[in-house]
């Protein structure tokens, strides 16, 4: 049986509208019945080293900052946006520590985009002339900074855990400001509609408001990058945090 992957994107759950995300604790739950079949289908032995070898991957932030926390003034009210980078943290922590006693041990921990630079944010920025929300950026880059001491500090405590702190702000900047080098044509805006508040089902290939090519935006729509966005930042990923657990 070859090693596989295991891929969980930890979201929170907090706006009541949200019944589409699943929380946290119930993507646990479903890592655990997973385990169950998996051990009832090769073994506790092999299950156990297959968890071990497996890759896991996590991820958080950008949701939680710009929907859950700028969008809904209640989270706004209750914590500072230093205290909600730690609550943050804090259930990153309390996540890894889960997969960790499940039997996990290879695990890349996520850093967020610079955020201030979605189209979204960027559209709704009059005062700034339509340029990246720097305050946005800000946080994005004070969080990543406390997901990578978060990283070293676990490696310490947890042994035999093998924990990378995977951080897209740099590579996905990078674009942003300088796309033709990387075969863009816009940055700005998006694929789909005008790049202003498109998102997620709004957007189609075969719907008129999306661009004929979207190879040359940086943006699929209002949120999201593009798939060839996506591609190179992945690349980079493997190259400069995962690459480790290729050998």
């Amino acid at each position: 049986m070859r090693d596989f992957v295991e891929w969980f994107t930890p979201c929170m759950a907090i706006a009541p509208d949200h019944s589409s995300v699943i929380p946290l604790w119930r993507q646990v739950e479903y890592y655990e019945e997973y385990q169950t079949k998996l051990r009832g289908y090769v073994g506790e032995s092999k299950a156990k080293e297959s968890i071990g070898k497996a890759l896991h991957i996590t991820s958080l932030g950008t949701n939680d900052f710009l929907e859950n926390y700028y969008a809904f003034s209640g989270r706004a009210s209750e914590y500072t946006p230093s205290e909600y980078q730690n609550f943050l943290v804090g259930i990153a922590e309390n996540f890894t520590k889960k997969l960790y006693n499940l039997g996990a041990r290879k695990i890349s921990l996520g850093g967020i985009p610079p955020m201030g630079c979605l189209p979204l944010e960027r559209t709704t920025n009059f005062v700034g002339g339509n340029d990246c929300v720097s305050d946005y950026n800000n946080i994005a880059l004070e969080f990543n900074n406390k997901l990578s001491k978060l990283t070293n500090k676990l490696n310490k405590e947890l042994p035999g855990i093998r924990l990378v702190f995977s951080n897209p702000y740099d590579i996905f900047l990078h674009i942003i400001h300088k796309p033709a080098q990387y075969g863009f044509q816009v940055a700005s805006m998006a694929c789909c509609a005008t790049g202003m508040f498109e998102m997620g089902y709004a957007c189609s290939r075969a719907s008129s408001f999306s661009c004929m090519d979207a190879s040359k935006f940086v943006f699929w729509d209002s949120f999201h990058p593009t798939e060839r966005t996506n591609g190179i930042i992945a690349n980079y990923i493997v190259k400069n945090a995962l690459a480790q657990f290729l050998h």
